[in-house]
């Protein structure tokens, strides 16, 4: 699989040997060459977007129409990010591809995964037409789980081997996205089956989610053609991947902790060759993707982990292109496409300039494209089909005072270690009351596709001290999730996010202190990243308020519905446990 599927020979012939002018010369660089491993002084020519001549030394003897002096500094492929998904930046793919090429990264496989379960077809054609205006290239993959957790959760939109048939046949798409359902693939349950098969009959890609997932049963996952995980938390995990010839993407993003990469980069000590490791960001927010970077963030931190720093730029570069199968992207040499930056430093800093297919798109920082157009309708604008609540639908109520509470035990806060107590707690008019556990708070999931379902379930330590916050942004049906501490406040955030469409609400004391709106699909914002990352900080300042975290997360609730991790999960209709495929009650009677 090419890039440039048919590409001109005779003109890249005629102009490597100067019969006709090159189109750009990039000239005085110092070339990162991740084929080789070398670091050299050259000049590259490229015409109709493709690297016809690297001459490798000082001197430029070049014909080119145009000549762009990188002045003696590091020029590199483009990044590519291996497994993502935009609406995760809350920004649509035009504007996450004009501030994701200003941190260096050319390429992007997206799985639409959640606007899929939004809006489901219609949603994942809008990312592939919308993609279009990026200056990013954007590979999006069909979704394979909708919903995530069949057994678990519904959704108005369901993926079987005929949507996924439909959806591969759509133009921009070229492949299956990451397979959640692991239990489904290892027992092979026939509609799994289907849905992979589809994607085996026309030889594409297909991307893995399998976290817990070790020995014969992994064994099992991967026989079922899918190539990779990005699940991996540890260099065991890591391990176990590489030597079965699974790829491994280490991810970093604004839902992970950050020494979990240094644990996966533990596993690969030792190891000769890293073929089979890429990175990925998989959920990264406008915030920290501007302030911190995409791809050239988890760079930075494999040079601070001691990672050689060639290795590092391949698993961030050529690597993640192999494994997608383009066999002209990721390297700067002659045939590959002319996606490339420069930067004045190997430490995972911004670049000075960027370049995608030859075309400069970035200098000095900027971006050099004109702003984008304003929208006549902002589209999926109207997806919260949920009537107006009061306080008492927050309520946890009981049918029998001798009954036990299910308590989601989170004290250290790690997502992957929730786990299940029962208590007496005490009872006030027909309903579980916790205003004499400061530790404690109401966690709840609205249906917001209209079927009237909803889950109240109590958590101890995970940090809320006072109001609510309430978002639509829930993996992966995104329904509704609040976490309150009386429901007064618990039905204003959720009611607050009907009026704006969806989005992130924080409330304390009777009144709306926050809030973003999120009106595309209630995920994504139309503003550009800048405009949207002021909303985001001044959310962040008010969440201080009801959190006790120094810095709490804007996405705290957004995983806490994924039931296919390991842990405690909550959806509109039941706890699970994802460990033990179980579903908990939030009231027992004994």
């Amino acid at each position: 699989m090419r890039i440039v599927e048919n590409p001109n020979r005779s003109r890249l012939i005629a102009a490597a040997t100067k019969r006709i002018p090159c189109d750009l010369t990039i000239k005085n660089v110092k070339l990162v060459n991740v084929l080789t491993g070398e670091i050299y002084p050259a000049n590259v020519d490229i015409l109709d977007g493709v690297i016809v001549h690297v001459q490798s030394n000082k001197e430029c003897d070049s014909n080119a129409l145009h000549t762009y002096d990188g002045k003696g500094r590091y020029l590199m492929p483009g990044f590519v990010d291996i497994h993502m998904h935009i609406e995760s930046s809350m920004m649509t793919p035009e504007n996450f591809g004009r501030e994701a090429i200003l941190h260096g990264t050319t390429t992007v496989v997206v799985d639409p995964h959640e606007i899929g379960n939004v809006c489901g077809s219609k949603g994942i054609a809008y990312m592939l037409e919308n993609a279009k205006k990026s200056p990013v290239r954007q590979f999006n993959l069909a979704p394979s789980c909708i919903p995530a957790d069949s057994e678990f959760e519904t959704s108005p939109y369901p993926i079987h081997a005929k949507q996924m048939s439909e959806i591969l046949e759509m133009e921009g798409v070229f492949g299956i996205a990451e397979v959640m359902n692991y239990d489904a693939v290892i027992q092979d349950r026939s509609f799994m089956h289907e849905i992979l098969n589809e994607g085996h009959k026309r030889n594409v890609v297909i991307q893995g989610h399998c976290s817990g997932v070790h020995g014969r049963n992994l064994s099992a996952y991967h026989l079922a053609g899918i190539m990779n995980t990005h699940t991996v938390s540890n260099g065991e995990d890591v391990k176990e991947c590489m030597r079965m010839g699974m790829h491994a993407n280490m991810q970093s993003s604004s839902l992970s902790k950050t020494h979990l990469l240094k644990e996966m980069v533990e596993g690969t000590r030792g190891m000769r060759y890293s073929d089979f490791l890429s990175v990925c960001t998989d959920d990264v927010h406008a915030k920290d993707m501007h302030e911190n970077g995409q791809i050239n963030a988890i760079l930075k931190q494999l040079f601070d982990l001691g990672v050689d720093k060639m290795d590092a730029i391949r698993w961030c570069t050529y690597n993640p292109a192999r494994e997608t199968g383009f066999e002209d992207l990721g390297a700067v040499a002659v045939g590959y496409v002319a996606d490339l930056q420069l930067v004045e430093e190997l430490d995972g800093r911004d670049p000075s300039a960027v370049f995608v297919g030859g075309k400069q798109m970035v200098e000095n920082g900027i971006l050099l494209l004109p702003p984008v157009e304003n929208l006549e309708k902002i589209p999926f604008s109207e997806t919260i089909n949920l009537d107006e609540i009061k306080p008492e639908d927050c309520f946890l109520k009981v049918s029998d005072e001798n009954c036990e509470v299910a308590v989601v035990e989170c004290k250290n806060r790690n997502r992957m270690q929730f786990e299940i107590s029962w208590e007496k707690l005490p009872i006030k008019k027909g309903a579980v009351d916790i205003n004499d556990h400061l530790d404690y708070c109401y966690v709840a999931v609205f249906n917001r596709f209209g079927l009237k379902t909803k889950c109240i379930a109590v958590y101890h330590g995970f940090g809320l001290k006072s109001g609510a916050m309430a978002t639509t942004i829930s993996h992966d049906c995104h329904n509704i999730i609040v976490a309150y501490r009386n429901p007064a406040d618990g039905a204003l955030a959720v009611n607050r996010l009907r009026e704006i469409s969806g989005g992130i609400v924080a409330v304390n004391e009777g009144s709306v202190i926050g809030e973003v709106q999120l009106p595309v699909a209630g995920l994504m914002s139309i503003l550009p990243c800048v405009e949207l990352v002021e909303k985001l900080d001044k959310v962040s300042e008010k969440l201080k308020m009801i959190w006790e975290e120094e810095s709490p997360s804007l996405l705290k609730l957004s995983l806490l519905t994924l039931t296919v991790l390991p842990s405690i999960a909550i959806t509109d209709t039941t706890l699970v446990d994802g460990a033990k495929r179980e579903k908990i009650p939030s009231i027992r009677v004994k």
